[in-house]
Parts: structure tokens; C-alpha cells; sequence
């Protein structure tokens, strides 16, 4: 039995690898799993956050690792929704054929994505209700700030002005005041 060029088996009987065509993706279901399904739709998805103004914080490196995951999250669900979108159809019935160990699996998979990527949405301020959270507290960190070099200016000028009570009545030696 021949291989593909340069190809020995490495024990008697081996069979040749799958000689299919470059990106071959007979054998896949979803590509939920599939880094080669997943990541370009991840990368994309991950893009797009990161050139919204509102979201520049999630472009320290601190973040990356996080809004990856996330995207991956999102992609994942992405990929499953319309998986499950054409066995929905080939069933007729707007759910897809739930005998199906695959179909139920999708939708198995699909939930826990979900609950991933909200959980990453939430962590990152990306939902409504975490970016309202985030913006309160940006802002009550400037109010805070802001207090606080108030209060840092106040301390500074009653200590100037100690200070210049001291000198203006310090006494000289020989009994005269400055």
C-alpha cells in the first residue's frame, strides 16, 4: 500500500493517511470543537471588541486572555446555532431531530457556551448591565480622585500658611520679630 510521498509506515500494516483535500471537513458535525472553525471566527469576533472606543481598556495585554476566551465562547455559540439552525430545517420541525445524539449534544454544548460567554460578557463589561457597573464605578473612582486631591490642596495650604504664621512671628536673637 502507498502513501503520500515521503510517508513510511511505522509498523506492519499501517494504513496511509487520509489523502483528502486541504481543509478536508467531511467528518465534521458543528466544528464547535475545531480550532480551525472556532479560532478565525474568535479572532474576528475579538477584533471588533477591541476597536470600539468604548471597550479600549480590553486592549491592555492584562486582558487578553480573558476577552479570548470570551470570543472563543462566542464564536463557539455562534457555530452551534446554526448548526442546530440547519438540523432544524432538515427536520422540518424548528428544532431538529432531539433523537438524535448529535442534535441533543449540540444543544448540550450550546447551552454551556452560552452561560461562557455571558460569564465572560459580564467580566469584561460588555453586557448593559456590567458596562452601567463599569462606567459607575470609573466614575465614582474620579469623584474619589478628585476629593482626594481637594483635600491634599486643602492640607498644603493650611500648611503653608502654618508655616507662614511661623516665620512672620519667630522671634531673632538679639529680640526683634521678622
Amino acid at each position: 500500500m502507498s502513501g503520500p510521498e515521503g510517508w513510511v509506515p511505522e509498523f506492519p500494516g499501517q494504513r496511509p493517511p487520509f489523502d483528502g483535500p486541504p481543509g478536508n471537513t467531511l467528518a465534521l458535525q458543528h466544528g464547535a470543537y475545531s480550532p480551525r472553525v472556532i479560532d478565525p471566527l474568535a479572532e474576528e469576533i475579538r477584533s471588533s471588541v477591541l476597536v470600539d472606543p468604548a471597550t479600549d481598556y480590553l486592549a491592555a495585554p492584562r486582558f487578553s486572555p480573558a476577552v479570548w476566551a470570551w470570543a472563543r465562547a462566542e464564536a463557539q455559540v455562534q457555530v452551534l446555532t446554526e448548526y442546530l439552525e440547519r438540523a432544524a430545517e432538515a427536520a422540518g420541525d424548528g428544532v431538529g431531530d432531539l433523537d438524535q445524539d448529535r442534535v441533543r449534544s449540540a444543544y448540550l454544548l450550546l447551552h454551556r457556551a452560552e452561560a461562557r460567554a455571558l460569564s465572560g460578557r459580564r467580566a469584561l463589561g460588555l453586557d448593559p448591565l456590567a458596562a452601567a457597573r463599569l462606567g459607575r464605578d470609573k466614575a465614582a473612582a474620579h469623584v474619589d480622585t478628585a476629593r482626594l486631591m481637594a483635600e491634599l490642596h486643602r492640607q498644603e495650604q493650611a500648611r503653608l500658611a502654618a508655616e507662614s504664621e511661623r516665620v512672620d512671628g519667630e522671634v531673632v536673637e538679639d529680640g526683634e520679630s521678622q
